[in-house]
């Protein structure tokens, strides 16, 4: 709580202290008149009216004698002079032109004065009382004349009169805006060069608080806390610490890195993605949420496309880029802020003070927006870097108190593990005595168990060898009715008795088929299947298993097509795969609605790769995907009347996958409900190795 109200009393009371500060004098049409001003050191920032000529080059001597040249304009400093009215100025963002001012000084004021240049986009010489006293690159009326140049100047200058003459003339041809865009200051030498040492001290304290916080934090990403919220800060702060380097008083310059004017407009456009980015990620971790880490995937993608296209295009092009990033940054602060209200309605205490540091920065950066822009009008001092600081400052304790609590309960449970590891010896013997005390009734009930299965066990034998006996008992007396069924389609019976023959000799096949199922199975159930494999042609056992369905297949108009591509020889027992076959012909004449279509694929081991492959599909009702989870298991045993509601056991497809197996090959299926059923059996060419 007292954290919390530390930074509420920071947040109110630090940002008026800085405003405390004289008052600057502002130029009324290109006159700064500072005769009034009676302190010993003073420092002033040069905003205002400012004499403006456009698209020319001029040069003192060009102001003097009664024929001088009139101003086009008196633009207002600090500004881009795209921000000057068209209709009357006629400014484009690439051209040239000239500044000019005169400045009061107090009757007889002849101490040594102090020059702050801010940079220009993109290049610059100024002149003081018609003598050039520094600029930055070399200012031209084109691009081929004109080369671009950053660096922060700094002069001293003694007046010989009470007035100073201020030219400076400005060329753009490389940026997306030109102008005048940040003020200069001047005063006594010793305010002025003060005010410089702070501001590059400032920079370099900056750099390095920022830059040690964030190797700090990677560091416990890396050795102790697996946090991404830690991670991403670290990778935002190294951006803030990166950047003074490439604005305001350059200090990479000071490094002796001598980067170009396009190489430090492109580092401080990379820094600027590189910020955004850590920030998004690090807000997401900080409030997650599914629609915000959208967005923050996408913002990502577009950053990063950004920092590829500022590597290749051109200043002028790229530049256009803050477009897009101040109204991301005004979407990361908006999302923060909400969310951080929300918290702090909930009472949340964390949230409060992230309510307060997010508050803070938006202060901050809106008000050095508008002070640079001139269109502050409280006399003030940049803050921007004092709560930057603050803030990430307070968003370093936050993460380090978040790592400090998890510790902590962290450490508390290692203590109570530890606890309970103490007593766990104590709980232990006192819970073998128990177990000893159970040992002999635990193997009394384990050999009353082990009696249980073996009855089990005996009453499955006899369930399946009264099964075997069953099926096998029943097989006889059906052929024999099938035998006489026969005699009847003799020519003396054929015409009062065909149509009877002919549905009794289909029933009683059917009747054959399923007993001959029940047999094998009981044989399956007993392990007693004979298995005598052999190279055989499986094409004639599916040709005299057609001849067998075709009737019934006739009768419900479903045309048979039988293919057979390459050699259809496979080893295999042949009476078991005419069981296979059997079934699944049955099956697909038996759920195949009048009038469909039975295809029967044969391929043999050069068309597949794999060995013999058997396809038996029909468009028939399908088998929906849970009934396929349990098709070939013998779980469920469930029979599903065919199309014209034709019987079965339900175990025909059981036994198929059962001597599929014994077979050494695979069966699977593709069944979707409506549109049909196709069962695959791959069968090997040749007597596999043991």
């Amino acid at each position: 709580m007292k954290f919390i109200r530390a930074v509420v009393f920071l947040f109110l009371f630090f940002p008026p202290c800085l405003h405390a500060g004289i008052k600057d004098p502002v130029a009324v049409k290109g006159v700064f008149d500072l005769r009034m001003s009676t302190d010993e050191e003073f420092i002033y920032r040069l905003r205002g009216q400012w004499e403006f000529y456009w698209n020319k080059m001029l040069h003192p001597a060009d102001f003097e004698g009664p024929d001088r040249i009139k101003p086009d304009y008196y633009g207002l400093v600090p500004s881009y002079w795209t921000d000057y009215p068209s209709d009357s100025v006629g400014t484009t963002p690439m051209g040239y032109a000239t500044y000019r001012a005169v400045v009061l000084l107090p009757p007889g004021f002849r101490k040594v004065m102090g020059f702050d240049m801010p940079v220009f986009d993109s290049s610059y010489e100024i002149y003081i009382n018609g003598k050039k006293m520094a600029g930055n690159g070399t200012p031209g009326t084109s691009e081929a004349e004109t080369v671009p140049a950053y660096q922060r100047n700094f002069f001293r200058f003694v007046p010989e009169r009470d007035t100073i003459d201020i030219v400076i003339n400005v060329a753009n041809f490389h940026h997306r805006r030109g102008g005048f865009w940040l003020p200069m200051k001047i005063g006594t030498f010793n305010a002025v060069q003060k005010r410089l040492s702070l501001s590059w001290a400032g920079d370099w304290g900056t750099l390095s608080f920022l830059l040690g916080y964030s190797l700090l934090f990677f560091l416990f990403y890396l050795l102790y806390i697996k946090d991404n919220l830690m991670a991403f800060f670290s990778i935002a702060t190294i951006g803030l610490a990166i950047r003074p380097l490439f604005t305001s008083n350059f200090l990479i310059n000071s490094l002796g890195a001598g980067l170009s004017w396009n190489w430090l407009i492109r580092s401080e456009y990379l820094g600027l993605y590189l910020i955004l980015t850590g920030w998004y990620w690090f807000a997401l971790y900080l409030y997650p949420s599914k629609f915000f880490r959208l967005i923050t995937r996408i913002i990502t993608v577009i950053f990063a496309a950004a920092a590829i296209l500022t590597l290749f295009l051109p200043v002028r092009i790229f530049s256009y880029a803050t477009f897009i990033i101040y109204p991301l940054l005004i979407l990361l602060i908006l999302y923060c802020i909400t969310r951080s209200i929300k918290g702090a309605l909930e009472r949340n205490r964390l949230d409060i003070v992230y309510f307060a540091t997010f508050l803070l920065l938006t202060y901050g950066a809106v008000h050095d927006v508008n002070l640079s822009m001139g269109k502050s009008t409280v006399p003030t001092v940049y803050i921007l870097t004092y709560t930057l600081v603050l803030f990430v400052f307070i968003q370093a304790v936050l993460l380090l108190y978040k790592w400090v609590k998890s510790f902590s309960e962290k450490e508390q449970l290692r203590q109570e593990l530890e606890y309970m590891n103490r007593n766990l010896e104590i709980m232990v013997t006192e819970r073998t005595h128990e177990i000893n005390a159970r040992k002999e009734e635990i193997e009394i009930q384990n050999k009353k168990i082990e009696l249980q299965n073996r009855q089990l066990s005996d009453t499955i034998q006899l369930k399946n060898k009264i099964f075997s006996v069953i099926a096998h008992d029943l097989r006889s007396p059906v052929v024999n009715i099938l035998y006489m069924l026969n005699l009847l389609k003799d020519d003396e019976y054929k015409e009062k008795y065909d149509s009877f023959a002919n549905s009794s000799i289909q029933y009683a096949q059917q009747v054959i088929n399923l007993l001959e199922n029940m047999l094998v199975w009981g044989r399956d159930q007993e392990d007693k299947i004979k298995f005598a494999p052999g190279l055989h042609d499986l094409a004639d056992i599916i040709l005299t298993n057609l001849s067998i369905f075709k009737e019934t297949a006739d009768k419900k108009d479903i045309m048979v097509n039988f293919t057979q591509i390459g050699n259809s020889k496979a080893y295999f027992d042949r009476d078991l795969m005419d069981i296979i076959i059997r079934n699944l012909l049955s099956n697909a004449v038996k759920y195949t609605s009048r009038g469909g279509r039975i295809s029967i694929l044969l391929k043999d081991k050069s068309m597949t790769k794999e060995g013999i492959i058997l396809k038996v599909c029909d468009n028939g009702i399908g088998i929906s995907p849970e009934k396929q989870k349990t098709l070939f298991s013998t779980d469920e045993i469930e029979s599903t009347p065919g199309t014209e509601d034709e019987k079965g056991t339900g175990i025909g497809l059981k036994l198929c996958y059962e001597l599929v197996r014994i077979n050494n090959g695979t069966i699977s299926v593709d069944s979707r409900v409506g549109e049909g059923t196709c069962f695959t059996i791959v069968l090997p060419d040749r007597k596999s190795k043991a």
